[in-house]
């Protein structure tokens, strides 16, 4: 059996690594493409004949599919991901949920009241290397995880993300949302509280290009995390080391949109290397997205709930910058 995907938005993402996905699986099929820029759609087109591409949000919802993956600006994803859910469409939203707090209830609301899966795009979840890791330290072979330190760098100059009512976050959303998502998970349990600073600090227009943030996991765990728009055209840094009771973990570029990265072990043996399989994290989440749709629950971990708590911790380091790095109180402090 074919699984029909539609794709809403036909660009960086959708061409350098969802069309790719899609391409090396026999049992996945790119049904759909929506979009409203013509050069996007017909680079698309090029690359997958047969395929429905064209602007009308109708058309597009008629077509034969068995599962939607919101793909554009943050801005645009609860307009989207609530009309094919209204349809009752098994809906796959990328990361982060929404641009604002209210639009990720409104997604929220709309697939609850739909039944039909939906989940949220995070695709470093699926990346080989950081499940090693959290395999590693679930194991106790390191001992108890003591606190996180991480850094996400990129380039971001004028377009969408740097502007408040496309993405409502800048870096915090774009980049910083790694480190966050992988900290939940090495340390268990969600954040309690968070501080944050930051450039521009309150801008109703521009949305930050460097943050620097404390998030507590409790009283004494914590991540340290730096993400800035400020790198070079095409560099990238992605890196996080975990300290551990017995030996530290030191895991880079497992937040790239690929499949690869790298883990560093160091304890009292010395150093040694992790090699997991690599596998394409965005193929894993189509097949996710598709045994859900044949009746596997959602995975907790990328359900829309989870999503919401996250854009609620994101938006609460955002208001951290905006107000001097105040400490802020975080609510449902478990991995939930």
């Amino acid at each position: 059996m074919t699984f029909r995907i539609g794709i809403v938005g036909a660009g960086f993402l959708t061409q350098r690594s969802l069309l790719p996905a899609i391409a090396t699986a026999d049992d996945l099929c790119l049904a759909a493409v929506l979009d409203t820029d013509p050069v996007a759609l017909g680079a698309v087109a090029a690359r997958s004949p047969g395929t429905w591409c064209g602007a009308d949000t109708r058309s597009f919802l008629r077509a034969p599919l068995d599962a939607v993956h919101i793909a554009t600006p943050n801005r645009r994803h609860a307009e989207f991901a609530c009309q094919a859910l209204a349809r009752g469409l098994p809906t796959l939203v990328e990361k982060p949920l929404a641009d604002t707090v209210d639009a990720g209830q409104w997604i929220f609301r709309a697939a609850t009241a739909s039944g039909a899966p939906a989940m949220v795009g995070y695709m470093s979840r699926y990346n080989a290397y950081n499940r090693a890791v959290v395999a590693l330290l679930r194991s106790g072979e390191l001992g108890a995880v003591r606190s996180m330190t991480a850094t996400h760098l990129g380039h971001r100059d004028g377009d969408w993300r740097n502007r408040r009512a496309d993405s409502g976050l800048g870096c915090l959303a774009d980049l910083a949302i790694y480190p966050l998502l992988t900290a939940s998970d090495v340390f268990g349990s969600g954040p309690t509280a968070c501080r944050a600073t930051g450039y521009p600090s309150g801008d109703p227009d521009r949305t930050d290009i460097h943050v620097e943030a404390t998030v507590w996991y409790g009283d004494e765990r914590q991540l340290q995390l730096e993400a800035s728009f400020t790198e070079a055209p095409g560099v990238g840094v992605s890196r996080y080391t975990v300290i551990c009771e017995r030996g530290l973990v030191v895991v880079r570029d497992s937040w790239a949109m690929g499949p690869g990265g790298s883990v560093l072990v160091c304890d009292e043996r010395g150093r040694r290397w992790l090699w997991p399989e690599p596998v394409d994290p965005y193929l894993a989440q189509y097949r996710a997205l598709a045994a859900c749709v044949v009746g596997e629950p959602v995975p907790t971990e990328v359900s829309i709930a989870r999503g919401l708590r996250d854009l609620r911790v994101l938006h609460a380091l955002d208001r951290s910058v905006a107000n001097g790095g105040v400490r802020l109180a975080l609510s449902g402090g478990q991995n939930t």
